[in-house]
């Protein structure tokens, strides 16, 4: 493992990062400005499902004063790097890291996360985009596991995330639109009632390559589209979008 600090651009927080491993992206930045501009308070109780280091967690507690932010991470490497992320940035009163996976969630074995039914007001998300894998050995196994559905299915994550949300209670994700009709058939079944999307591109004019979207749990059937946006201008630099996912408020 080769562990470096970088800084996030959120209100002096660091994050330690292992490139060996998972390296937070774009995708991650963006979910949480989607969640941070939601209606959170100080008692909003938040759940980000496969955390990994701890990036979504950490970006919510510089941009939203939610005094209670947790994050569960099947990988134990993943998890003790976030932890130790949320200890270099002095947040262990608002930030707690579990390690577990998803598909215990609503199983007799994880009694610790079974009893978290209904208890999340916002449940945040970026499931692993790829079904299936191939081929899971040796160095590759931790992107692997980031990326594949190996350890957890699109519908495993939705089935702990409506465990977990109390009644008109939000969830957040960010995927890839090729799974588009996936998200919405597995949302649906499960009453995670998708209430507002947005696709996102590298630059102008190019096909989205992440979609994101909020749902509301037991919520009632209407579906907003939001404005689409890009990542970068032609130029390469960040887009007026961008910027503003990045921008900061310190609580």
């Amino acid at each position: 493992m080769s562990v470096r600090t970088d800084d996030t651009g959120f209100a002096g927080i660091r994050i330690l990062q292992d490139p060996s491993a998972f390296c937070y992206g774009t995708d991650a930045v963006l979910l949480a400005d989607m969640a941070a501009r939601g209606r959170v308070r100080e008692d909003t109780r938040v759940m980000d499902l496969g955390c990994g280091n701890g990036i979504v967690p950490l970006i919510l507690a510089a941009r939203t004063p939610s005094r209670h932010i947790r994050g569960l991470e099947v990988q134990e490497e993943a998890a003790a790097l976030a932890r130790e992320s949320v200890r270099l940035n002095g947040l262990e009163e608002r930030i707690g890291i579990l390690t577990g996976n998803v598909r215990d969630v609503r199983r007799d074995g994880d009694p610790a996360l079974a009893a978290l039914k209904g208890s999340f007001d916002l449940v945040t998300m970026n499931p692993p985009y790829t079904e299936g894998a191939r081929g899971l050995t040796g160095a590759a196994e931790a992107k692997t596991i980031a990326r594949h559905e190996v350890l957890g299915s699109l519908g495993d994550f939705l089935e702990a995330a409506k465990y977990l949300l109390r009644d008109r209670g939000h969830l957040y994700i960010v995927h890839r639109p090729a799974r588009l009709v996936d998200l919405c058939e597995h949302c649906r079944r499960l009453s995670l009632e998708p209430k507002e999307m947005r696709f996102v591109s590298g630059k102008p004019g190019e096909k989205p390559n992440i979609l994101l979207l909020h749902c509301v749990k037991y919520g009632s059937r209407e579906l907003r589209f939001l404005d689409p946006i890009a990542v970068r201008r032609e130029d390469g630099t960040f887009t007026p979008e961008m910027l503003q996912a990045y921008g900061t408020k310190s609580y």
